[in-house]
């Protein structure tokens, strides 16, 4: 009997030796392939920004780095990256494009500074973009003065946008005064409404 087994295993082991690296890998890939739809498995998110809406002009993965290269279709893509123009997801920082002031002043406010901040992000990585920032005020002051403050205005909001690595010729400065009431109220709410800088692109 010993000479019988020992006879069969010169023969067939090394065959045997051979075959088992292919039986394994025969193995393991019906493994994986049988196990992609069972319904138990997580499924992978895909965060490259490359679904289904996803043109060259996404944000880039995670990162929320900008590109410009236009508008796409306007959709999200998993729920996490927006696929076209940053400028059109109004999930964006970049959606912020109205920055308001207090009475008779030309200080830009936390929450203008934070909306600045995206803005001046983009114009410096998008240098063939560029914008018009718009100067209002309230109604109260002469016509002279309020077009006066919103020049002020909007170039305090320039020189924010310029100190943060925009280039110059990138913005363009216009001040309307108290003309372009988006209130139409006597009453504070509404003078702290008019009291603004709009960004357009």
């Amino acid at each position: 009997m010993n000479t019988i087994l020992s006879t069969f295993l010169k023969k067939k082991l090394p065959v045997l030796l051979l075959a088992a690296p292919f039986v394994f890998l025969t193995a393991c890939s019906t493994t994986s392939d049988d196990s992609a739809g069972d319904g138990n498995n997580a499924s992978v998110e895909d965060r490259t920004g490359g679904g289904s809406g996803s043109g060259d002009g996404s944000y880039e993965g995670q990162t929320g780095g900008y590109n410009d290269s236009g508008m796409n279709d306007g959709t999200a893509v998993n729920g996490q990256a927006y696929s076209g123009d940053p400028l059109s997801d109004p999930n964006s920082p970049l959606s912020v494009r109205t920055i308001y002031f207090e009475y008779d002043s030309i200080t830009i406010n936390s929450e203008g500074q934070l909306a600045l901040n995206a803005h001046a992000e983009y114009l410096s990585l998008n240098p063939s973009k560029s914008m018009i920032i718009e100067g209002h005020t309230d109604e109260r002051g002469t016509r002279d003065y309020n077009l006066s403050l919103g020049e002020r205005r909007g170039k305090a909001v320039a020189d924010f946008l310029t100190a943060s690595g925009v280039q110059a010729q990138q913005i363009e400065v216009r001040s309307f005064g108290e003309e372009n009431p988006v209130a139409l109220d006597h009453s504070e709410s509404a003078w702290q409404l008019n009291r603004r800088v709009e960004i357009l692109y």
